[in-house]
């Protein structure tokens, strides 16, 4: 919802941010030291893990599961897949999108309280 509203496809937000290309010259010639190229990139997802918190917390779970998916997008393309750190840290991220759909589905729906997702069904904690 929120990456095809505001950016076509991920691959239109990916290209907003020069660390993300694959493309993109750390060492040579063309690479130009700036603060932007110098910023931690893990900022980037960690920032939006706490938005998607954030949106969460003010019911609005459907933008929220749209900024977990979009960290997590991150999250994968960034992280080691042989550390086992980064691996639960991104399915703790897609438990969060997943969380996130069904309590928008519920509101959506209007249904009930005993209908109501809980996190605990998803593997995160309760509190």
């Amino acid at each position: 919802m929120l990456i095809k509203e505001h950016f076509g496809d991920p691959g239109g937000l990916t290209r907003q941010f020069p660390y993300m290309k694959s493309t993109f010259q750390w060492k040579g010639d063309g690479f130009i030291i700036s603060a932007e190229a110098l910023a931690n990139p893990h900022t980037e997802y960690h920032g939006l893990e706490r938005l998607a918190l954030k949106h969460h917390r003010a019911g609005s779970y459907a933008l929220a599961g749209e900024h977990w998916l979009i960290a997590a997008g991150w999250r994968r393309g960034m992280m080691d897949a042989n550390d086992e750190r980064h691996v639960e840290a991104l399915q703790f991220v897609l438990r969060h999108v997943e969380y996130d759909r069904a309590m928008a589905e519920w509101k959506k729906k209007k249904l009930g309280r005993s209908a109501m997702p809980y996190p605990g069904q998803f593997g995160l904690a309760d509190d």
